[in-house]
């Protein structure tokens, strides 16, 4: 469940269909997944079915370029491309008249590790994630509500992204401390990501974004004050995984909104009887490998 206001939400993983050559098809190792061959499409009836799709080449027969038949899905609404075999010059080439103006969720994960969008404007994108350091114009993506990327040291995409009407932002690898929260305190953010780090030892500050109603914390190596999210009365959704230097785990007691709660992977931070509680108040809880 997406906490973001999407005018047109994600499709299901059900609904997406594999995009590739024909003479892929015995690759693709995923069953019962519907398949598009962008060198033997299917009729128009057929293709204006397709809301989601995953473009795809294996290792050995890579994609050299951009599957034209994309843009004649006209109800398209989530694309995505990668991990695998795709040839840089595939997503550096990407352009926004390559996409039907259908879609609203875009998906990129490059092979190399920053990425920089030159292709034009997407006055309709509501969601971008990118599996590199992002590098963007903020007049791109005017509509974008929710953007998933690897934030570069200097923070130039923080910056950047503070200039969009975000509602959800996922940062991965994340590079600083706790004044980050300060910087994202103008945004309305509902939703918040921090994963991957060695930078942030304190949640303190993160009380400004009182509008949270989830939020991830994932593999934070030296992470040991999560106290202040007891300020956030509208956390529904907390997502603890992989931070196993916590020394006030009992603030989840505090939580009185929260419905789901994730805690996996923290091993000993003095959980105790506390898990018992969790378990029997809430909606859905799931707790594993820490105490």
């Amino acid at each position: 469940m997406s906490f973001v206001p999407f005018s047109t939400p994600q499709p299901g993983r059900d609904k997406t269909w594999g995009l590739l050559h024909s003479r892929q098809a015995a690759q693709l190792q995923v069953p019962n997944k519907p398949v598009v061959f962008y060198d033997a499409p299917p009729d128009a009836a057929t293709l204006a079915q397709i809301e989601s799709v995953h473009v795809w080449a294996p290792h050995g027969d890579p994609l050299t370029e951009m599957p034209a038949l994309i843009a004649r899905m006209p109800s398209l609404v989530e694309l995505s491309m990668g991990p695998g075999a795709i040839d840089p010059s595939v997503m550096t080439g990407l352009r926004a008249d390559m996409l039907p103006d259908s879609l609203r969720h875009l998906s990129l994960h490059p092979s190399q590790n920053t990425y920089t969008w030159k292709g034009g404007a997407m006055p309709r994108l509501e969601s971008l994630t990118v599996g590199a350091t992002l590098r963007f114009e903020p007049e791109d993506f005017p509509a974008l509500m929710s953007l998933s990327a690897v934030p570069d040291r200097r923070g130039v995409m923080l910056d950047r992204a503070l200039q969009l009407p975000l509602k959800e932002l996922n940062l991965w690898n994340v590079p600083f401390d706790a004044s980050v929260f300060n910087r994202l305190a103008a945004l309305p953010l509902v939703a918040l990501g921090v994963v991957n780090g060695r930078t942030l030892e304190s949640l303190a500050g993160i009380e400004q974004l009182a509008g949270l109603r989830s939020l991830l914390v994932k593999n934070q190596g030296i992470l040991h004050t999560i106290r202040p999210i007891a300020a956030l009365s509208n956390l529904e959704k907390l997502n603890i995984q992989y931070c196993k230097r916590i020394a006030d785990i009992d603030v989840l007691g505090e939580l009185s909104a929260l419905q789901e709660l994730t805690l996996v992977g923290c091993g000993d931070v003095g959980l105790g009887t506390l898990e018992e509680t969790l378990r029997a108040r809430l909606r859905r809880p799931n707790i594993a490998a820490t105490q």
